[in-house]
């Protein structure tokens, strides 16, 4: 990373901490993965901690971080963990071929054995130090819609993100309805493999489709100078 990266991004992280401070929202990060299970236990109760964070696997050596966002009241309206994954050579196609049972959707009855991964181009090109975003969790308020607040707390992560691991890649898999709502370029993400996973429910005729959406370096770099105003008014 250069020193005008790190300036740059230490220029961003303060606007954008500035619009969550105008938003009311206060944020905590840790890596601390056994507070996060306890905040996902007690105060989202919904959703419980999604398989690649639970602590059985292997976050030993500080390769995972969270975030979430609290009201004025303190109460838990946002979430979100990334997690490194050194692929080296390999490709991340390469990896879920033989993992993509370790990233289901949360709190749902999976039946993986009639479960799908199908590599997509994007998967082909990714390699290196690429990082899972996940968790990603906004309370359902009113009081929230319009104001682009997707759109700043997914700044912020990218932000921290960038500046704690310097990764290669971004990554994550998004149900397809929502990705083609326009939530994936509100997060932030510039590409999308569609059709990328089927995840077959017990007891549900229809699988629940996801793509993979991600981001190079380049391209990370590129969507943290958007101005968030202009962003968020989409």
């Amino acid at each position: 990373m250069s020193i005008q990266d790190v300036y740059d991004g230490a220029q961003l992280m303060c606007r954008t901490l500035r619009m969550l401070d105008c938003a009311q929202l206060t944020v905590q990060v840790s890596e601390d993965m056994a507070e996060y299970a306890e905040i996902i236990r007690n105060e989202r109760p919904e959703q419980p901690l999604g398989a690649p964070f639970d602590l059985f696997q292997s976050l030993r050596n500080n390769k995972a971080f969270w975030i979430t966002a609290r009201d004025l009241k303190g109460t838990l309206v946002h979430t979100q963990a990334l997690r490194l994954l050194d692929l080296g050579e390999q490709t991340l196609a390469d990896h879920l071929r033989r993992n993509f049972r370790d990233y289901p959707p949360a709190g749902l009855p999976i039946d993986f054995e009639n479960s799908a991964y199908n590599p997509g181009p994007g998967a082909r090109r990714i390699t290196g130090r690429a990082l899972y975003h996940g968790e990603f969790w906004i309370k359902e308020d009113s009081s929230f819609r319009g104001r682009g607040i997707v759109d700043i707390l997914s700044r912020f992560a990218f932000l921290s993100a960038t500046m704690h691991w310097q990764p290669d890649y971004l990554w994550g898999l998004m149900a397809r309805h929502n990705a083609r709502r326009g939530l994936a370029e509100r997060v932030g993400y510039m590409h999308s493999d569609p059709f990328a996973v089927s995840w077959k429910v017990a007891d549900r005729n229809q699988p629940i489709v996801g793509n993979l959406v991600w981001l190079a370096m380049d391209d990370l770099r590129y969507i943290a100078h958007v101005p968030l105003d202009e962003a968020s008014a989409a």
